[in-house]
């Protein structure tokens, strides 16, 4: 690590620099970095999840293609997480790179649009022919692949025109305001950048295209269509007692759609809003954008890249719990209540990060020096106020992915309410309850998992 120290003090200190409102940003898509790490983990062990439980059904092994092309695309900017040291041979790799991230991001705007497959909605009943829902996931990605191999294959400077080039920005240490070195991906154009104060340091820079450009839209359409499709599925399937669970599903899937639909929106539009104002954006402009625009314009360049940078892990992650909880709702024993804490716990800690990361820098900014007593006034509350904090957290997430108990279940459920007012339960109760679960065809684990579940919901009601 000799290019800029070693490692550990490295991180700490670009991650201590970080200043949004002055452009230092290394430290922060560091952050970024390591947490599309964490998520991608997460979308990918939801996948195999989904997999596992069912491989033989059509709708596991579609939403485990789009589980885990999310993964792929949350790793966006993985190559921030460690300063690599620049070579032709590791750009043209994070080409590649790119070339599939690409691919995952058109894979998965098909893909919303064809959850209709599966939870069918008047108009596009075609969809639901076995020879077209059985094949979908696999032909999707492969179409994908096959578009984006024809573009470069027939553009003439080949994949700098269709997903844009790439560059590795080093400064060393003592060049302050001198030249950055710069080695770029073949046919990429010349990009000049300069050291900042903050050298040594190393970044990527991932060039633009109007295949870029389309998949930064594309997507906020694509999802909003899938929404739309949803939740009149879920609407329709809801009507009929025997489709109840699909239901379910359809809303779960409304859900995730509706997340990303709105939050990357949101963020879409700032990009738009940002090349519009100010061109074509990159992680290289943080310099040109405060000489030009003043600091201002910069801090609101930095708060919209970013934003849009960490919106790509939020709805990932939304979107991996809410479909991962409609397909195996029923098909994994207590996966409702393992994905609820799961994700109660991400949001926390996400909520605890930024607002620790914000207080601090508006404290410095302000104070000058002051970003620990930032963390220290943001911090100390999440410490006294975690219970009912957490307690808030853990009821949006039962909105969001209530219990997934079937009518059967919810008949023993009232049983077992009445065998437990007095808290305990007589040996003449438990063979009404023995007797009820057998008529309702509920088998011990399910039993076990239901009383378990009445049990803590009563303890928590009691403190």
């Amino acid at each position: 690590m000799g290019h800029v120290g070693d490692i550990v003090p490295y991180y700490l200190r670009q991650i201590g620099d970080i200043d949004l409102f002055n452009g230092q940003t290394v430290g922060l898509s560091i952050v970024h970095a390591g947490l599309s790490l964490v998520t991608c983990l997460v979308l990918l062990a939801l996948a195999s999840l989904t997999i596992r439980a069912r491989p033989e059904r059509p709708e596991n092994r579609f939403m485990f293609v789009l589980l885990v092309a999310e993964a792929y695309r949350v790793m966006v900017a993985w190559y921030n997480i460690y300063p690599f040291e620049g070579s032709p041979e590791f750009i043209e790799f994070v080409q590649y790179f790119r070339i599939g991230w690409y691919i995952c991001g058109l894979t998965c705007i098909m893909m919303y649009v064809c959850t209709v497959s599966f939870y069918p909605i008047k108009g596009l009943e075609f969809m639901t022919k076995p020879i077209i829902k059985n094949n979908l996931w696999w032909a999707i990605p492969s179409i994908a692949t096959i578009v984006f191999t024809s573009l470069i294959l027939l553009s003439p400077n080949g994949t700098v025109d269709v997903i844009g080039g790439a560059y590795h920005v080093y400064c060393a240490e003592g060049t302050v305001s001198q030249p950055a070195e710069i080695i770029s991906s073949r046919g990429s154009p010349d990009l000049v950048g300069v050291c900042e104060d903050y050298a040594p340091y190393v970044y990527m820079v991932p060039g633009n295209s109007t295949a870029g450009q389309l998949l930064l839209v594309l997507p906020v359409f694509s999802a909003t269509f899938a929404m739309v499709f949803m939740r009149k599925s879920w609407k329709s399937l809801a009507k009929d007692p025997e489709t109840e669970n699909q239901a379910i599903e359809a809303r779960s899937l409304f859900i995730g759609f509706a997340g990303k639909a709105i939050i990357k929106g949101a963020m879409t539009i700032g990009i738009i809003s940002m090349v519009i104002i100010f061109g074509d954006w990159n992680l290289a402009d943080v310099g040109t954008v405060k000489q030009e625009y003043g600091e201002q314009a910069l801090t609101l360049y930095v708060f919209i890249l970013y934003g849009f940078l960490f919106s790509i892990l939020l709805t990932g992650m939304l979107e991996g719990f809410m479909f991962t909880y409609g397909i195996l709702k029923n098909e994994i024993l207590g996966i409702d209540e393992t994905l609820r804490k799961t994700f109660s716990t991400a949001i926390f800690a996400t909520m605890g990060g930024v607002s620790l990361l914000i207080a601090s820098e508006l404290m410095e900014d302000f104070l000058g020096g002051g970003g620990l007593i930032g963390a220290v006034i943001v911090g100390l509350p999440l410490i006294v106020l975690r219970k009912p904090i957490f307690a808030a957290i853990n009821n949006f997430s039962t909105v969001l992915m209530p219990e997934a108990f079937t009518k059967a279940e919810l008949s023993y459920i009232e049983a077992y309410e009445i065998a437990m007012e007095d808290k305990i339960i007589t040996d003449e109760e438990r063979k009404f309850l023995k007797l009820s679960a057998k008529t309702l065809g509920l088998d011990q684990d399910r039993i076990d998992y239901i009383e378990s579940w009445y049990d803590s919901n009563l303890e928590d009601e009691e403190e």
